[in-house]
């Protein structure tokens, strides 16, 4: 039985608490090996959403860092543990960088579970995942939705989960089972208001200026120009020796909307970057907006998010303009201009209804919700096109044009 322990804390009592646990193992199980990565001693680049993995070198990332090896170790394993540094309430962005670039375990195509798309496994095997997270400072909804977040991620990636518990210089285990994520709260409150100041756009997508969301961005502004806005700048969040910068000027800018697509169920790991270099406050009149797209068409994959967004305006005391989630957005930059029409009609409505009313549009959430789970038609269509091929179709053709189609079932990490 094999081990790997990732410590991705920050501070020496995690490097300890990692040797315990190390001892824990020895001492309880069968193991013949466990290993330690202590993240210090670790290069880890975010993940740029290139699909490499995908359509390129099928199951191997694209970037040349040291975490082959700890993603090598990985899916060697029979359990992991992962031991998470948390940062303004959730965990910090290694932590979160670490779990995108797991998704070159899993191959690209398409299943549906309960009413929602996930990938095919990659391996005939994947471990147990235990998790560890630092709950000093966090209230008791934020470790609700960091424990509902890690819950998720596990069923997203087809493994077990459980949670170390570590009190009185004891190590326990406790199963972790799927929970619905905790509904809003803060935006239902969300007012209208007469928005003045600055505006800052911060475009969260990995790839910057070749992103869906950069064209969101663009109508966005178009809408937001119609209403007389000005002084509007975008942030790339890629750009990450800027990001200390803007975190310390943040509270000079009134108006502060983000756009980002979900990776792994909340933000990508360069935008928890940011989020996690904000400091508290405490002024009503600095706004926080957010508007999250996903490849996937149903919501309900961006909802265990969605309340780690409303809290981190309470934690830093600013006020919340309101979250809008859409689904299916993947695709636009392949489509023709006139398919896209509706869509970018509703990004430029988004940004009239942000410069003239200070908030998300409400008509807007509304609609997108409705699609919270994929209809029984729909699963039932899916159903039939996957026994034709067609579900793959988008896939296969990338990786045959990357002359990677023969290798898009290896396994190229499996000892």
């Amino acid at each position: 039985m094999k081990i790997s322990i990732f410590d991705l804390g920050q501070n020496n009592r995690n490097e300890s608490l990692a040797q315990e646990i190390k001892n824990y193992y020895l001492e309880t199980k069968k193991v013949t090996e466990v290993v330690i990565y202590h993240s210090m001693d670790t290069e880890m680049k975010d993940c740029i959403g290139c699909w490499s993995c995908w359509w390129k070198t099928p199951g191997k990332c694209a970037l040349n860092d040291d975490a082959f090896k700890l993603y090598k170790d990985y899916i060697n394993s029979d359990e992991v543990v992962i031991l998470f540094h948390t940062a303004n309430g959730f965990i910090d962005g290694k932590g979160k960088t670490f779990l995108d670039r797991l998704i070159q375990h899993y191959l690209p195509y398409i299943k549906l579970r309960n009413g929602e798309c996930g990938h095919l496994k990659r391996y005939d095997k994947y471990p147990v995942m235990n998790f560890y997270f630092e709950k000093g400072g966090l209230s008791i909804e934020e470790v609700k939705i960091i424990k509902d977040y890690l819950t998720r991620m596990a069923y997203h990636f087809q493994s077990p989960c459980k949670e170390i518990l570590y009190e009185n210089e004891s190590i326990q285990t406790a199963d972790l089972e799927s929970t619905k994520p905790m509904a809003e709260v803060l935006s239902k409150e969300v007012i209208e208001r007469k928005p003045n100041g600055k505006w800052v756009i911060y475009n969260g997508s990995p790839r910057g200026n070749h992103s869906n969301s950069k064209l969101i961005i663009e109508k966005i502004i178009m809408g937001m120009k119609a209403q007389g806005a000005e002084n509007i700048e975008v942030r790339n969040l890629i750009n990450i020796k800027e990001q200390k910068n803007w975190a310390e000027n943040f509270s000079s800018v009134e108006n502060n909307l983000f756009v980002f697509p979900l990776y792994v169920h909340a933000m990508p790991g360069s935008v928890m970057k940011f989020f996690e270099l904000l400091k508290p406050i405490n002024n009503k009149e600095v706004h926080m907006a957010f508007f999250v797209q996903s490849g996937f068409p149903e919501t309900s994959q961006s909802y265990y998010l969605r309340p780690y967004l409303e809290l981190i305006t309470k934690r830093l005391g600013v006020s919340l303009d309101g979250t809008i989630i859409k689904g299916g957005v993947e695709g636009i930059r392949m489509k023709p201009e006139k398919a896209n029409k509706k869509f970018f009609d509703q990004m430029e409505l988004i940004g009239r209804t942000y410069a003239s009313k200070g908030i998300m549009d409400l008509n807007l959430k509304k609609e997108y919700e409705k699609s919270e789970y994929l209809s029984k038609g729909t699963q039932l269509l899916f159903s039939i096109f996957s026994l034709t091929g067609l579900t793959n179709y988008y896939w296969d053709f990338n990786l045959k044009k990357n002359g990677a189609y023969e290798k898009r079932f290896a396994k190229p990490y499996k000892e």
